[in-house]
């Protein structure tokens, strides 16, 4: 499919089969998640892919009554960083100039900059701005997911709080933010045959 094709061909699927995704293609989502952008390249995020049927059960009460987190091949959890503070921002800015091949210190002043309009910012905006570069993360799986042709569906209503217990997250520095539950569109699923409604292109692009 093209991309405006798959983009069309897609929807929140509501139910799933029990048919398993290959290894190979969780593994090319996984890296297209991975290779979103984000501002700063700071990534302050981690992906979290719940294969086990007992761990999806066990976040099934904590899910709002949405059987697809239980039903689905695999769900992706992206989780924000809880805390961002300057050995957050000084690690990757070590990590890139040893992928690059650069000397020790050598974006020690792009890396202060980045600090000090980071750290200017309240908790609550820090964790607003983490959660912002969670969704480009998450348009670009689904945009990837409906080229590979995978139903998917994305999901910010549950409970976070029971998400971060069963999974273990606070003790990894992370807070659930958004879930996509992948796999393949049941045939009693109804809502794949309605029509996909979004504004007319007329309204919906301004030219300046």
């Amino acid at each position: 499919m093209s991309i405006l094709e798959a983009l069309n061909w897609r929807y929140a699927v509501r139910e799933f089969t029990d048919r398993k995704l290959p290894d190979d293609i969780i593994a090319e989502l996984v890296e297209a998640t991975r290779l979103s952008p984000s501002a700063y390249g700071l990534q302050p995020y981690k992906l979290l892919v719940i294969k086990s049927a007992e761990v999806r059960a066990k976040l099934l009460p904590f899910a709002m009554g949405q059987n697809k987190v239980r039903d689905c091949s695999h769900l992706f959890v992206l989780a924000r960083n809880a805390k961002v503070d300057a050995q957050f921002i000084e690690q990757h800015f070590a990590y890139v100039e040893s992928e690059r091949g650069l000397e020790p210190g050598a974006l020690a002043g792009f890396a202060q900059h980045v600090k000090d309009v980071m750290l200017s910012l309240s908790l609550e905006q820090l964790n607003h701005w983490a959660e912002n570069q969670v969704h480009i993360a998450l348009g670009n799986l689904l945009t990837a997911a409906a080229i590979k042709g995978v139903d998917a569906c994305p999901m910010a209503g549950f409970e976070n709080q029971g998400f971060d217990e069963i999974l273990g997250l606070s003790e990894l520095g992370l807070r659930s933010s958004v879930i996509c539950a992948l796999g393949e569109r049941a045939d009693t699923d109804a809502s794949a045959d309605e029509r996909k409604v979004r504004l007319p292109s007329a309204e919906f692009s301004l030219e300046i």
